[in-house]
């Protein structure tokens, strides 16, 4: 009788611990499923941050930048403030694909075109803006890419205050793994 009960006592144990182990073990199949229910592929590429440069005077005004990103991080405005010949000011711009797929860069939408554009170039003149090429770069998740703007005064001119405004927009699409 003893015996019958001890064995009875373990069997209860054995269904007791193997309920509590499918519990456990459907509770983390379910976290497993929301994982990777909520991992939907994601494509964003975004301006994430913008530093001026150390300004170049060539006058008695140092040049300044001023910066604000808009548009859901899609576009940046920027107006250089220049007075003399040999004044430059730099902007140092951080884009980001904060998606979870890699991203290109396709395009920039520039605003004036101050860079082919031969009547916007003519309106700023004697300045000058250009900035490195990153079209064609290909970001992976997470991945930063410093794009550098700079404005520059003709060192042959009169000195003048030019306020330039300039805005960027990025285009990027995705590329499938």
């Amino acid at each position: 009788m003893e015996r019958l009960l001890k064995t009875r006592n373990y069997i209860i144990i054995i269904l007791c611990l193997t309920i509590v182990s499918l519990g456990i073990g459907f509770a983390l199949i379910s976290m497993q499923l929301n994982n990777n229910k909520n991992n939907k592929p994601h494509f964003s590429v975004d301006f994430i941050k913008t530093e001026p440069r150390t300004p170049v005077q060539g006058g008695n005004i140092a040049p300044t930048v001023a910066t604000s990103i808009t548009n859901s991080n899609q576009t940046i405005n920027l107006e250089f403030n220049l007075y003399a010949p040999r004044d430059e000011i730099g902007s140092k711009i951080i884009i980001k694909n904060t998606g979870n797929i890699p991203a290109e860069i396709i395009n920039l939408v520039e605003k004036p075109d101050y860079l082919t554009d031969s009547a916007a170039i003519a309106s700023i003149s004697p300045v000058k803006i250009t900035h490195n090429n990153i079209i064609g770069k290909v970001l992976q998740p997470n991945e930063e890419l410093e794009l550098n703007i700079i404005a520059t005064f003709d060192y042959n001119s009169q000195p003048i205050n030019i306020k330039v405004p300039y805005q960027l927009s990025i285009i990027a699409k995705s590329i499938k793994k």
